[in-house]
């Protein structure tokens, strides 16, 4: 038993370092790719240039695309330039194309402090503002500039495209309208006019689920949305869902109204749910929810909410009325080069139990060949119940009842996702979530009396975890599209399949 165990370990450990091998070797030629080459000699740059000089120098090496060495050149002969009106212009879209957008910012502010008439700078200042998302600071800057009410056909497709960003649509189509009715043989509104179209489409999504598990417990699920985008305050979608389960033959109905709003200002979006959820087994209860998602900074954002949903993961749920609730804080972070997301979630329940769960994971960015992306990445997860509700049969025999209650779960995992896109309309996806380590502490049972047994204690116990996802989507139309979904998870409580066709309509 003993050589079982240590041939076990070996090929666990072989089986993790070749794993992490290859993540490391993935992750490691993912940069290769993205340094460019360099000299090996470090070319000199002039210093005490002349405004004129300097100035014609750095447009030589933009135009060169020497990005980084106009930046040092200008670093190193701005300051006796630097109330000078072109050098701080100049250096404003140094910056920007060395992808600094609050240094650029910085520039173009000082050379509109030294010159606030040129109207060439305000249109630069404000593609520059536009292009980089920045529609609350390109709002105040065409007031102040004076350019807030002009008919000049640049300002005002800026001016819809951010209020589009914004989700206010009526402004949107009030400058589109402008701008057709001062240019009415132009055809550059056409690609937002089409956008509106889509966003604010009404649309219905339905969806046909399977499931099966090794417990064994199965399901048939149909599920219907239908919802509208109004505006950024009225966004809402109503979600009816049905399910069937076996061996028993219980059935539950789900249905749940949500909106969501938007709040520019102050980078804030909130999502608020409510519905009922009847067990025919039991009575209705109450599900719903608030999540709150906040911009923190570029790309960086941070959402903390409650929500109150049905469960039934285990045999036993589906023959009652159970509801989990649960408190969450989610931070996320995007670069170039990475995807980054850690997580906290507090469930709890009726029966005064509650389950913490805290995960994160790092996934690159894409990195596209030909019509293939890959993305390569490592997750963890730590999942803890208060109580652990393990009950064994007369034999000895146990399950978990009436949910899942893990005793210190942890998974370490490699992450990899492979898109291919043939042609525009068809997209194929494949997702790997492969368990380097897992393991729980598993409870043993311990004879109270004849055939009553209870929780003796627990051990360790490793196991094995793979979560695989395969999806097609194809776009038949505008209006029309079908996607089909195959998911195989296997997990310490269980093994499941889920195969789930969708048909989504706009109108």
């Amino acid at each position: 038993m003993t050589n079982i165990f240590v041939a076990s370990a070996i090929s666990r450990n072989l089986r993790n370092s070749l794993l992490c091998f290859l993540l490391i070797i993935s992750y490691t030629a993912i940069p290769q790719n993205q340094i460019s080459k360099k000299s090996s000699a470090k070319e000199s740059l002039p210093i005490n240039l002349s405004k004129d000089d300097l100035f014609n120098k750095t447009k030589q090496l933009i135009s060169n695309k020497e990005y980084k060495k106009a930046s040092k050149l200008m670093r190193i002969n701005y300051a006796r330039f630097s109330d000078n009106f072109e050098i701080n212009w100049l250096y404003a879209h140094v910056f920007w194309l060395n992808n600094k957008p609050t240094k650029a910012k910085t520039k173009f502010k000082k050379a509109y402090s030294i010159n606030n008439n040129n109207k060439e700078l305000q249109l630069d200042y404000a593609r520059f503002l536009y292009q980089n998302g920045k529609t609350q600071d390109l709002e105040k800057f065409l007031k102040q500039s004076n350019n807030y009410e002009t008919k000049d056909a640049e300002y005002l497709l800026m001016q819809a495209n951010s209020n589009f960003w914004k989700g206010d649509i009526k402004k949107a189509k009030e400058k589109i309208k402008i701008i057709n009715e001062t240019y009415p043989n132009s055809d550059i509104t056409k690609k937002l006019e089409e956008e509106i179209e889509d966003l604010t489409a009404g649309y219905i999504r339905t969806n046909f689920e399977y499931q099966t598990d090794s417990q064994p417990l199965n399901y048939f699920g149909t599920h219907i949305k239908i919802g509208e985008y109004v505006s950024r305050y009225l966004n809402p979608q109503l979600e009816i869902s049905n399910y069937n389960f076996s061996p028993q033959k219980e059935s539950a109905l789900i249905v749940n109204l949500k909106n969501e709003i938007y709040f520019d200002r102050i980078k804030l979006s909130a999502t608020i749910n409510g519905g009922i959820y009847a067990n025919n087994s039991d009575k209705t209860d109450w599900i719903g929810g608030l999540s709150l998602k906040k911009s923190l900074f570029e790309k960086t954002s941070l959402k903390l909410g409650y929500i109150k949903n049905a469960l039934f993961s285990t045999i036993a749920s589906t023959t009652f009325n159970l509801t989990q609730q649960t408190g969450f804080a989610e931070l996320e972070h995007e670069n170039k080069y990475v995807i980054f997301n850690a997580g906290f979630n507090h469930n709890f329940y009726d029966d005064g139990n509650y389950i913490n769960s805290i995960s994160s994971w790092i996934l690159s960015q894409p990195l596209k060949v030909y019509k293939f992306s890959f993305q390569f990445g490592y997750g963890f997860n730590y999942t803890d119940a208060k109580d652990i509700l393990f009950i064994y049969d007369n034999s000895g025999e146990g399950v978990y009842d009436p949910y899942f209650t893990p005793e210190e779960q942890q998974i370490h995992s490699g992450l990899f996702i492979l898109q291919y896109t043939p042609t525009k309309d068809l997209t194929i996806k494949g997702k790997l979530n492969y368990g380097i380590e897992a393991i729980v502490q598993n409870p043993y049972p311990v004879e109270v009396a004849p055939n009553d047994f209870e929780i003796g204690g627990f051990y360790e116990a490793p196991f094995d975890y793979m979560d695989i996802e395969g999806s097609i989507n194809y776009n038949f139309s505008k209006k029309f599209s079908v996607n089909a979904t195959y998911i195989f998870q296997e997990t310490f409580f269980y093994d499941r399949q889920n195969i789930n066709v969708g048909l989504n309509f706009t109108f």
